[in-house]
């Protein structure tokens, strides 16, 4: 197959082995046992061959015939995300985990259900695309869900410092270029994405950054009410 449809059988598929992939490793660790903060030889062995696809596509797509300025230069914040999960699993570094968190399920997974992606199975960026895009889901959910990990809003501080600093970084960049990385520039994506709904630029940037904080916030109140949940129980008592 050499295209690919967002809301095809085929995109159906892949996310449902994403999410088969994610709870199936959450099970076998869990399974495991021990000391939820150590590093096992399966983790450092996804992560050090997700570094190497990382960088070794990278490398492909900027020296072939697929280079192209626009898309295949490694500026899209999934890219910097996914990289952070290949290292968290390896070495769970605070700072890391909370990007992984954060970032990752707040700000890439729309790529996920919005996939800015024409290649198909038959084309190495479909495989380089979902590789990246399951990371960036996995890792997080496999971090809480088997290593213990617990967001704090220091965590969310983090996060959202990286955030602010990416766009700082990327939106001259874009504005110099008429590119799109990050999709806080004034073009839009040849394929249909959130961003098409978002009105016009610049005041699509001011919705995006506001969607950004809100999402990211969302998914710290939970962990928030828990501990507050926690602390005035044993008050109670």
């Amino acid at each position: 197959m050499d295209t690919f449809r967002a809301q095809s059988a085929l995109h159906l598929i892949v996310v449902l082995a994403i999410v088969v992939l994610t709870l199936a490793a959450i099970a076998v660790r869990r399974r495991r046992g021990g000391d939820a903060s150590a590093v096992g030889p399966i983790e450092r062995a996804t992560s050090l061959g997700y570094v190497a696809l990382w960088a070794g596509t990278f490398v492909w797509l900027n020296t072939g015939p697929k280079h192209d300025p626009l898309t295949t230069w490694p500026l899209q914040l999934c890219h910097w995300v996914a990289l952070a999960d290949a290292i968290v699993l390896a070495a769970p570094w605070r700072p890391l985990r909370a990007v992984a968190y954060f970032c990752g399920l707040a700000l890439c997974t729309q790529a996920i259900f919005t996939p800015s992606l024409v290649e198909g199975p038959a084309h190495w960026p479909f495989w380089f695309f979902w590789t990246t895009h399951a990371m960036i889901v996995a890792v997080p959910a496999y971090d809480i869900a088997a290593r213990g990990f617990r967001p704090s809003w220091a965590d969310w501080r983090v996060a959202c410092a990286v955030a602010v600093g990416y766009v700082a970084l990327i939106l001259p960049v874009d504005l110099a270029t008429g590119w799109n990385y990050g999709f806080v520039g004034p073009s839009k994506p040849d394929v249909p994405s959130i961003v098409d709904v978002l009105g016009p630029w610049p005041a699509r940037l001011a919705i995006i950054v506001g969607i950004a904080f809100a999402a990211m916030t969302l998914l710290m109140i939970p962990w928030a009410m828990a501990r507050r949940f926690r602390a005035v129980r044993p008050a109670r008592r």
